[in-house]
């Protein structure tokens, strides 16, 4: 997994950022994964993500996206794609998917020294680690930071720089709230990883 990779931003912002991804390997144990995936899913809702979603119902959390029904249509290859702030949030989710044995490999997505502090409280040893090593190119075509900071939490690119840019107007102006500006930016994000509660902090700052 690398879309959650390229987040934008000061490094005291991610300190409550941790995106979730649990999701079976297709073409080696996808099949028969259905029961895994609905649990995963199960204990991720039971905890309370900040966010989570479906691409392939096109919903998350701010959507209004039903925990039953998503379970529901939960299918083999179906991907648990959420993110918390809170990092108990995602100790209690990995202890308890280690409890049970669920079985599916899961990435988790922070700064390093937080996730590697997590697997140690857990008790888990990474398989591996991802790293990005930033924007190369005709970065002069790239949107401002500010704005940077806000689209790159949905790692398909479906937050557009324009509409980061009017919300940003919107709370500059006092016609709109960071929390209700941050629920507008999160709507597009189909995979659920765009953190509403970083976003409402970065649009409060002056």
């Amino acid at each position: 997994m690398t879309h959650s990779l390229h987040r934008v931003g000061p490094e005291a912002s991610f300190t409550e950022d941790f995106v979730f991804i649990s999701r079976p390997a297709m073409g080696i144990n996808h099949v028969g994964c259905t029961p895994k995936v609905q649990r995963t899913l199960e204990l991720v809702f039971e905890e309370g993500p900040t966010n989570l979603g479906s691409l392939t119902t096109q919903e998350n959390l701010t959507l209004g996206i039903d925990p039953q029904a998503l379970i529901a249509k939960t299918e083999d290859n179906s991907p648990v794609m959420c993110v918390f702030h809170e990092r108990e949030k995602v100790i209690h989710v990995l202890e308890r998917l280690k409890e049970e044995e669920v079985g599916l490999s899961v990435v988790v997505t922070g700064l390093v020294d937080q996730v590697q502090e997590i697997c140690e409280v857990v008790g888990l040893k990474p398989h591996s680690a991802g790293i990005s090593l930033g924007i190369h190119g005709a970065t002069d075509l790239l949107p401002e930071e500010d704005v940077m900071c806000l689209s790159t939490m949905c790692g398909h690119g479906m937050i557009a720089a324009g509409l980061v840019r009017q919300v940003k107007k919107a709370v500059a102006d006092g016609r709109m709230t960071p929390r209700e500006a941050s629920t507008v930016l999160a709507r597009p994000c189909y995979c659920g990883i765009f953190n509403q509660k970083r976003a409402e902090k970065l649009l409060a700052q002056k």
